[in-house]
This record gives structure tokens, C-alpha cells and sequence, in this order.
């Protein structure tokens, strides 16, 4: 069930959307915060089993409860669009949920096709299936695809499927399409921080977008803002991108209460990830759908703790580092 926070804001969301002048359904609205809004990571999702396949086995929740998640708050179009309006998201990727469908992305290509003007698709296909480079390529062609992403647990020596040989064809694809790879490195280990940064070099038309920043914890580094040695070494790869999500300041607040100590400060946090990625290399996202927090204030916060960058900074961090990653179909290939 959706906490009564989250319904909340969702309410307020629809009546300060109810307010603003319409330009039809899918139609940005107006910047209602004052700030172009580009949203890297909305997650779209229904409970329809007769028509989408409902997975729900990677759920972090259980399938049983995100079945009744789904069920009670569905996140179709009008329900995330809905959200976008509200704070004056223009446009975004939606991002396949994994906690639902695994990697059957139907409706998200669905949702996606009914509306190119408004959002496009970030896909999840196994990393060594040996169908996938063919999928992404039919895909760039006639689904507008931007991404694929990979996510999972980097514990162990092996590294994981998504940075192993076998995942190279489908690496190479993204690469000769210019098509963006999205990880959420889950466990915390600068080893894999390292491999990233060796594919980054032999993929250079791959734009590579780390979520959530690939978690750091303040609460554990905090001369450093939870950022790692892994960290600052991959920030010298100028074909690495982060996510700064409204998913990753509930996280950080997650991590501090454990650990009994005090949250840290939005706003030095944001212009340290600034200084040391480049506003031209991060990229805001809500992780609607996913989060269960008043997404609408998470992101009056960040655009109030943005509030010390130059107009171009948070122009870039906002809007336009994203649409140059996200690109529908792919950059297309190296010139040279």
C-alpha cells in the first residue's frame, strides 16, 4: 500500500497540476518551480496479468506486496505525467521496473510509444543473452530506446554479468548505436568502480549513467560527502555520467538515522557532487514510483540546495546533461 505521505503528495501534486494551463495529455506543463525539468528515472508500471506479464520476484518489497502496491497505486501515464505537471517535468526516460515485470518491458514500451514527446524508454535485457545485441538494435530503430540498464549485487570475486565478457556484444551495440548504459552497482566495492572505468575506455561511445551516484554514504565518509577513492578516479572518464536522485537523499537520511548521526546538508552535498563530476556530467532524477516520499518537496529541496550553482550549472544538472545522454535511437556511431 502506498504510505499515506506519498498519497498525500500525490494529491497536492494533482491539484497544483488541476491549476496550470493544459496542453493535452502527455503536453508538458509550464515550470511551475521555476526550473526546466528533464526527470532521469520514472519508473511506469500497472497490475494488468492477462495483458503485461506482473514478474515481481526482484521486488525489494516481495512479490506479495508489490502486487498490492501495484494494484492500490498503479504508475501509468496519467498517474506519472500527472506527477511531472506538478513540478514541470518537459520530459524523461521512463526506466523498466525490475520489482515488476523483470526484463519483459512491454509496457513500458507501450507507454512509451503512445507518447515520444513525453517519455522514453530505458529498457533491462540480460547482458549476455545472446539475443540482446539484436533487440537493441531493432529497438534504437523502432522503439526510440536511449539505454539499456543493468543492475545487481557486486559481491564476490567475479564481477558481474553486466561487466563480464559475455556481456561485451551486447557493450559493443550500445557502442556502434551510441546508445546510453545505465548501472546501479548494488554492495558498495571501488573494484567495481574500477571495472567501469576499463569499459568506459573500450566503449567510448557508450555514455555510462551511474545511479543514485552508485550510493554514496555520508555517514560513513563524511570529509568526503560518502564518496570513495572508486569515485574520484572514475570521475576523470569523461563518458561517465551520475544520477542524483530524490531516491538517494532518502537513502543518505536512511543511512544517517542508522547510524545516529546527523543527515547531511543538501545543499554542500549537491555543489560537492558538482565540483567533482561537473554539472555538464549529473543529471537530476525522481525515482517516481519507486520511492515512497513527498517526491514533489524531495525536489523543491534539490532545486532549493541547486540554488548556489550558475544559471548554466543548473540548467545542465536540470535538463540539459540529460537530454544529451537520453538520446531516442541512439547518438548514432563515432565519426572520425
Amino acid at each position: 500500500m502506498m504510505k499515506r505521505r506519498s498519497f498525500v503528495a500525490l494529491s497536492i501534486a494533482a491539484a497544483a497540476a488541476g491549476s496550470l494551463p493544459r496542453q493535452g495529455f502527455g503536453a508538458a506543463a509550464p515550470a511551475p518551480l521555476g526550473v526546466k525539468l528533464f526527470d532521469t528515472h520514472a519508473h511506469f508500471y500497472t497490475y494488468e496479468p492477462d495483458k503485461y506479464f506482473f514478474d515481481g520476484s526482484g521486488s525489494r518489497y516481495g512479490k506479495e506486496r508489490m502486487v498490492a502496491k501495484a494494484k492500490a497505486s498503479p504508475m501509468d501515464a496519467a498517474t506519472v505525467f500527472r506527477f511531472w505537471d506538478s513540478i514541470g517535468v518537459e520530459r524523461g526516460t521512463g526506466v523498466q521496473y525490475n520489482s515488476t515485470y523483470g526484463t519483459d518491458n512491454s509496457y513500458l514500451l507501450d507507454v512509451c510509444r503512445a507518447h515520444p514527446q513525453r517519455a522514453m524508454p530505458v529498457v533491462i535485457l540480460s547482458p549476455t543473452d545472446a539475443k540482446t545485441p539484436g533487440t537493441l538494435v531493432k529497438w534504437a530503430r523502432e522503439e526510440r530506446l536511449t539505454a539499456i540498464r543493468w543492475t545487481g549485487s557486486t559481491r564476490g570475486d567475479a564481477p558481474p554479468a553486466w561487466l563480464s565478457p559475455a556481456s561485451e556484444p551486447s557493450w559493443k551495440v550500445c557502442n556502434d548505436l551510441g546508445l546510453a548504459v545505465v548501472l546501479m552497482p548494488l554492495g558498495g566495492d571501488d573494484k567495481v568502480l574500477d571495472q567501469v572505468a576499463r569499459f568506459a575506455d573500450k566503449y567510448p561511445n557508450v555514455k555510462i549513467a551511474m545511479d543514485h551516484i552508485g550510493f554514496p554514504r555520508p555517514e560513513v565518509l563524511p570529509e568526503t560527502f560518502g564518496l570513495t577513492p572508486g569515485h574520484y578516479a572514475l570521475a576523470k572518464h569523461h563518458n561517465v555520467y551520475y544520477k542524483l536522485t530524490n531516491f538517494l537523499v532518502s537513502e543518505m537520511e536512511a543511512g544517517a538515522k542508522s547510524a545516529n548521526k546527523p543527515m547531511v546538508e543538501l545543499k554542500p552535498f549537491v555543489e560537492h557532487m558538482v565540483k567533482t563530476f561537473g554539472a555538464d556530467h549529473l543529471m537530476w532524477g525522481s525515482d517516481y514510483g519507486n520511492v515512497e516520499v513527498d517526491d514533489v518537496q524531495y525536489t523543491q529541496n534539490m532545486i532549493a540546495a541547486a540554488s548556489g550553482l550558475s544559471a548554466k550549472d543548473k540548467s545542465a544538472f536540470f535538463y540539459d546533461t540529460a537530454k544529451a545522454v537520453f538520446v531516442p535511437g541512439g547518438r548514432g556511431g563515432v565519426r572520425g
